[in-house]
């Protein structure tokens, strides 16, 4: 991002973002331009714009020095750690093939020694791969043993799967429920996707929470590093849904977005998934741009992520009843733990 750029992202911030807003940044890895990350923040903060910012990464970039400065400038971070080392390896690796794993973990480690901050874990679980998925509950309780109790764990949508990878997944789930199921009985609060999705498919009486899901750029924006405005970061390799500029500002298609959206609920990519979904009042439609990238609609969401919502909520339901008040009191009144 050019400085040009990143002063007319602070212009518009100033004029734009919500009191208690924040400025996040993403990837690719945004450590690999640290330069201009630093240039926005410590901008920003001077000219008292706004002083919440932090950044998803893979930690690898996160040494010694950019530590200090973001415990100097009070940033948060969400680490992209995909288990312990022999399933992270498989997939989080460089491009000679070598696996991240040493590196993410000591950075990690050294990120909670210098601020006393546990950051939130997100935990991507390839969803086609059986052995990470019979190896992913021996690594979540080695997180747990770790001192982390925050896990935004959840699985790969954009995948076809069948039946055996259905038995699998069903499987990892009752492990996860059974140690969930431990910790809660000690009062031990651990956050769960897994658990927060099946409490709302549960409790919730009617099917509202399609409506505001994502805000398409009325609740969070994502920001190309050329300044161009998407509805939120993983629409930013899409030209059809740019929504403005940064030196201009909004243009119409914010707005034609939302109406297109409120009109209708978003519904399975085979519609009669619907009709008796145990997870339809927590359903918020997926992630809408990969409902864009597999169905080429935001409103039809991937078959697979339908299968997987309703087993989350069949496995999970007895521990939810069972600690249902726990869970509750818990929860983040907004279900919004985690930048998803």
């Amino acid at each position: 991002m050019t400085k040009e750029t990143a002063d007319a992202l602070i212009h518009f911030a100033q004029h734009n973002l919500a009191q208690n807003g924040s400025i996040w940044f993403f990837g690719g890895e945004p450590f690999v331009d640290w330069e201009s990350m630093k240039y926005i923040v410590e901008k920003a903060h001077a000219n008292r714009v706004i002083n919440r910012f932090g950044a998803t990464t893979n930690m690898y970039l996160v040494n010694e020095n950019v530590i200090d400065w973001l415990k100097k400038y009070n940033f948060s971070l969400l680490a992209s750690i995909d288990g312990t080392d022999k399933i992270h390896n498989k997939y989080r690796v460089l491009r000679d093939g070598s696996g991240t794993w040493d590196i993410c973990w000591k950075n990690l480690q050294l990120v909670m020694k210098k601020t006393g901050h546990v950051p939130q874990i997100r935990w991507t679980i390839q969803t086609t791969d059986p052995e990470v998925l019979e190896e992913t509950p021996e690594a979540f309780k080695w997180f747990l043993k770790q001192g982390f109790n925050n896990i935004a764990m959840d699985f790969v949508y954009e995948v076809e799967i069948d039946e055996d990878l259905l038995k699998l997944i069903k499987q990892l789930m009752e492990k996860l429920s059974q140690i969930l199921d431990t910790c809660y009985s000690q009062e031990k609060w651990v956050f769960s996707m897994m658990v927060r999705d099946a409490f709302h498919a549960i409790t919730n009486k009617v099917r509202t929470s399609w409506r505001n899901r994502c805000g398409l750029a009325q609740g969070d924006i994502g920001v190309a590093p050329n300044g161009k405005i998407y509805p939120c970061h993983r629409f930013v390799a899409s030209t059809q849904y740019q929504v403005g500029d940064v030196f201009t500002g909004f243009n119409p298609t914010r707005l034609r977005l939302n109406e297109e959206w409120q009109k209708m609920p978003p519904y399975s990519q085979e519609p009669e998934l619907c009709l008796k979904c145990s997870f339809k009042n927590a359903c918020h439609g997926g992630c809408l741009a990969a409902n864009c990238d597999v169905c080429k609609d935001i409103h039809v969401v991937p078959k697979t992520f339908c299968l997987i919502k309703q087993l989350n909520v069949e496995v999970f339901k007895p521990l939810i009843l069972k600690h249902q008040g726990f869970i509750q009191k818990n929860l983040h009144p907004t279900g919004r733990e985690c930048i998803e």
